[in-house]
């Protein structure tokens, strides 16, 4: 589906990737992965056309499109819904034009037989891109990300830039790119439509390259990671937890090859001086320092720096942390809570889980004191202290401040080595505790915030969505901090895997009222598993008359769906094995070709007399290009028939 063939972009002295290839398949999901800082999206926006290339290229297949979901967004005009459906150019060229020839009668009539050619080859386009049913498929996909139905009439600038993000995310869904660039998609979702946005990409029909923080997004989606890595890039078959294995036995290994590779030069250093001054060893001294010059040293990884710190713990409260009694909460005519009680006790950690509406965030508001309620009374026990984190907060530290100064606000009666400490470890390490807050990245504020609250805890953490712009790193530190924290924690969030690993109660909000179950985040959603099984059961008891009586007809359309995959698989099976064939060999190719460059970038080798190996070198490369894009055509040529037929089994 695309190459990249060689890629180096660099930034002044700062290289992001040099001498970099990978190859993703038609409809496979790779994660890329790596630290804040190494490339990742300008890897992204290098892929469409966004960002230069310092050497090498990047080969998509023909007539494919690729789209990227991008952190920054323009605000745009229009209602939410004309945004998703007319936001495709390639989608309002085809129909600009149709419309064209349409109107266009004097054409027609001069030369029917090339309108006519010209006509059908747009109306084939329209129709592969769902211009019949755009509409009503973006209003599914809105909905699945959590708008309501009468939002989507509304201008798409009263939104905030979450929901902005939410209506670009479904612009790109409905566009289906045969390639999906997704950079964190997850950081502005709640979490219903995270498991809607990742059934939907299950059964998405093109290739996904994706950026996340989110461990179990990527393990339910992806195949194959690749890692960013100071420059350079290592591929991992797999998913995300594989990934992590993997990673740690190439660690391993790497680490026993070099110290075997070390015990090996201080061998080869000792006979060099012991016999250094020999006459009758200057030969063999000679071959020994030749040896060691031309040594290709093994290369371990740079590991990132992991420090493992024990944050201050709160004050000890009463058992009684906070009770809600009779409360009520309106907005306009839109009532959220109506009389709801509810007790919340020291010790426990709440996530708060719900669709989109449902009252979350309100509740989360109101037991954090940051809106105030209609009816009822909340009653905070002895000792209780609350510290509330939302996004929006990051927008309020002073940007004048350093780092470091930031974390004096709320920290100035500690040490400075142990706010250093703190800073640490939500890596900020050396010279970052003097940066500007003015300077910092999204995620960095997300950082600096969260170690402001955790250097000097209140008993009662209120969190919605602490994760959004952390990396996987970060989202690790933040886990363990607060499983480690003895206080009382109720959060919203996204990330399932960060939820697993410090709550102990889920609290399902709906209609203004709350269920609790006691457990992890999967002890919550087995326990949904069967209250859904219960629920079908009772369902096919109630419907089994009217199921008999249709049977039949069921029968028959499965027959004729079934006759129709198989034409569809048989046509399929032998162009697709032999696409498999083509890249395998393609890639081939393409680790030859690169050796092959590598050995011409040694300067030895064009010394005179090594001058008959160069001829050959230069020879191979000739052919392994010739050969590179004689397969390129192959494969371009059985993608663009596969093509064909499953648009024709489609229409």
């Amino acid at each position: 589906m695309i190459y990249l063939q060689n890629l180096k972009k660099q930034f002044g002295p700062k290289v992001l990737f040099d001498d970099i290839s990978f190859h993703l398949r038609p409809k496979e999901r790779v994660g890329l992965v790596g630290e804040n800082g190494m490339g990742k999206t300008t890897l992204f926006r290098t892929i469409v056309n966004q960002s230069e290339l310092d050497e090498g290229k990047i080969v998509l297949r023909k007539g494919a499109r690729a789209a990227m979901l991008e952190q920054e967004l323009q605000v745009a005009e229009g209602t939410v819904l004309e945004r998703v459906v007319h936001g495709d150019s390639h989608f309002s060229d085809v129909q600009q034009e149709m419309n064209q020839l349409e109107n266009d009668s004097d054409y027609h009539e001069r030369e029917p037989e090339e309108w006519s050619k010209r006509y059908g080859r747009l109306q084939h386009e329209f129709e592969r891109l769902g211009g019949y049913e755009r509409e009503s498929r973006a209003k599914t996909i809105l909905l699945g990300l959590s708008f309501k139905i009468d939002q989507l009439d509304q201008p798409l600038s009263q939104f905030s830039g979450g929901w902005r993000m939410r209506a670009e995310l479904a612009r790109l869904l409905l566009q289906n790119p045969d390639v999906l660039l997704l950079d964190e998609p997850t950081n502005h979702l709640d979490l219903q439509s995270v498991i809607w946005l990742e059934s939907f990409l299950k059964n998405y029909d093109g290739s996904i390259l994706l950026i996340s923080h989110d461990r179990r997004f990527l393990n339910a989606l992806v195949s194959r990671i690749i890692e960013l890595d100071r420059g350079r890039l290592g591929v991992y078959t797999g998913d995300y937890d594989i990934y992590e294995r993997l990673k740690e036995e190439r660690i391993a290994q790497l680490e026993s090859e070099a110290a075997n590779q070390s015990r090996r030069i201080e061998q080869v250093e000792r006979f060099i001086e012991r016999f250094r001054a020999k006459n009758t060893k200057a030969t063999q001294v000679k071959s020994k320092i030749k040896m060691l010059e031309k040594m290709d040293k093994v290369e371990t990884f740079q590991q990132s720096k992991t420090i493992q710190f024990r944050f201050p713990q709160p004050k000890r409260t009463g058992r009684l942390v906070a009770e809600v009694k009779n409360l009520s909460k309106s907005y306009g005519d839109v009532t959220v809570y109506r009389d709801f009680s509810i007790l919340v006790e020291r010790g426990f950690k709440i996530a708060l889980v719900g669709e989109n509406g449902a009252g979350k965030s309100t509740l989360l508001k109101l037991l954090a004191g940051v809106i105030e309620y209609d009816k009822g009374d909340i009653i905070l026990g002895t000792n209780v202290t609350r510290a509330y984190f939302a996004q929006h907060q990051i927008e309020t530290l002073n940007g004048s401040h350093t780092v470091l100064e930031s974390l004096e606000e709320v920290a100035g009666h500690l040490l400075r080595t142990r706010k250093q400490n703190i800073l640490g470890a939500f890596l900020f390490s050396g010279d970052d505790v003097q940066k500007k807050v003015s300077v910092l990245s999204g995620g960095e504020r997300s950082r600096l915030s969260l170690a402001r609250m955790l250097a000097s805890p209140a008993p009662f953490l209120l969190l919605d969505e602490p994760t959004n712009h952390l990396d996987m790193r970060s989202c690790e530190m933040l886990a363990a901090a607060l499983k480690d924290y003895e206080g009382t924690l109720v959060t919203i969030s996204h990330d399932r895997f960060f939820l697993d690993g410090i709550i102990d109660r889920v609290w399902e909000v709906d209609a203004g009222s709350v269920k609790e179950y006691v457990g992890s985040y999967t002890d919550y959603e087995w326990a949904k598993s069967r209250e859904a099984e219960a629920q079908t059961a009772e369902e096919v008891e109630t419907t089994a008359p009217e199921k008999t009586s249709s049977s039949k007809k069921n029968k028959q359309r499965k027959r004729e769906e079934a006759e129709a995959r198989n034409q569809r698989y048989r046509q399929l099976k032998p162009l697709q094995e032999q696409l498999k064939r083509v890249e395998q060999k393609l890639e081939v190719i393409m680790n030859e070709k690169q050796t092959i460059e590598t050995k011409l970038a040694d300067s030895e080798l064009y010394q005179e007399s090594r001058k008959l190996e160069l001829k050959e070198v230069l020879e191979k490369q000739k052919n392994l290009t010739w050969e590179e894009g004689k397969l390129m055509k192959e494969w371009d040529l059985l993608t663009e028939k596969i093509d064909d037929i499953q648009n024709t089994t489609a229409s």
